[in-house]
């Protein structure tokens, strides 16, 4: 008996040491940070279908089933009868054609199919690590949590679609699209960070002199990370209104620096998330305030020579911010759909290089 019991804590020892080794760390370190990619990926599918009006195009929510396009003319014209049925298609698009609406399908149908790989991706590993004693049992809860979520976030998806097709109306919910984009957006943040945890599980010890010296680093990180979210959050809206088709002139906005339609909806309130005037000068406010304490963040890590992987991260958010404002001026003056999905993607990819650098000098420790 006491041999079994033996046997039992070696074996539980030997998948402990094999699930913290530095080859296995980084096994599953890669399969996370592939999964971000694809979930950033998937940022940029969602653009274009939001930005083609395509979301309505599939009228039933069929997790299984819905994987098999029509493949017949038949389907095809049943599928085309039901999007005839919604608001959409008797406000703005009647008169389209079998190929017109086969030009929205797509869009949307490869958006549904990259959700589905996600799943795939992530579901069929984590089984795989989590059997063969590659996961520590402390990750096990946490990725198990992430992958149902993924599956409430194909739910809040088809909620946001559900909305468009109340009567009166030609688009989804921005409320529910918002929801949607920012829930997407703290699944691919929460599944960055799990792997930047698997490679450096461990803070580093500093003396008192050193943990001074990056707390205002740390500080600005934390800052950057909070004004990114919210220009995100604010940018959905715009997104959500098509507030990027009007006033295509930057900085100035109808000649002036403050719309003078900025408050055209009542109630008042209304104009922050309906009003394309208003979302857009919002939006501009915010990115502008939210670079502003970015680049001041890259200014005081450079300044408090931080350690080489933690000065990098500031780099990078530094240089993707730049690269996010103008994208996002190029897209507003250009009106060009490919400028301003690379601009919703590489938000995601600013905001994760905000979290690196503060992960980087996150609780360090005190000698």
């Amino acid at each position: 008996m006491a041999s079994q019991s033996a046997a039992g804590v070696t074996a539980s020892t030997r998948r402990a040491e094999r699930a913290t080794s530095t080859t296995n760390r980084k096994m599953v370190a890669t399969w996370l940070f592939i999964s971000f990619a694809l979930i950033v990926e998937m940022f940029g599918i969602g653009a274009y279908v939001q930005n083609d009006n395509a979301g309505l195009s599939i009228m039933a929510w069929q997790p299984v089933s819905g994987i098999i396009p029509p493949l017949t003319h038949a389907a095809w014209e049943r599928m085309f009868a039901l999007y005839k049925t919604i608001p959409q298609y008797k406000l703005l698009n009647h008169g389209m054609d079998l190929q017109g609406f086969k030009a929205i399908f797509w869009p949307e149908w490869i958006h549904r199919l990259w959700g589905r790989l996600l799943g795939f991706d992530f579901g069929v590993p984590l089984v795989y690590f989590w059997w063969t004693g590659r996961l520590e049992k402390r990750l096990r809860p946490w990725l198990a949590l992430l992958f149902v979520l993924g599956g409430v976030q194909g739910l809040i998806g088809w909620w946001m679609v559900e909305s468009g097709f109340h009567p009166g109306l030609t688009e989804v919910s921005v409320w529910r699209l918002s929801l949607h984009y920012c829930f997407a957006t703290m699944l691919a943040i929460a599944v960055f960070t799990t792997a930047l945890v698997v490679l450096k599980p461990d803070a580093e010890r500093l003396s008192p002199e050193a943990a001074a010296k990056y707390k205002v680093a740390r500080g600005f990180a934390i800052a950057s990370i909070v004004f990114i979210c919210i220009a995100i959050f604010a940018g959905t809206f715009l997104s959500g209104t098509h507030a990027y088709t009007i006033d295509n002139t930057f900085p100035l906005m109808q000649g002036q620096w403050f719309p003078p339609d900025y408050a055209a909806l009542h109630p008042f309130w209304r104009n922050f998330f309906e009003s394309k005037a208003a979302t857009q000068w919002d939006h501009r406010l915010i990115a502008t305030i939210a670079a502003v304490v970015v680049l001041a963040a890259v200014v005081v890590a450079i300044r408090a020579d931080l350690p080489p992987r933690a000065r990098d991260a500031f780099l990078v958010m530094g240089g993707l911010l730049i690269v996010q404002y103008i994208l996002g001026v190029t897209t507003l003056v250009s009106k060009i759909l490919d400028i301003g999905v690379a601009h919703q993607m590489n938000a995601v990819l600013l905001l994760a290089a905000a979290v690196w650098a503060y992960f980087e000098l996150r609780g360090r420790r005190v000698v």
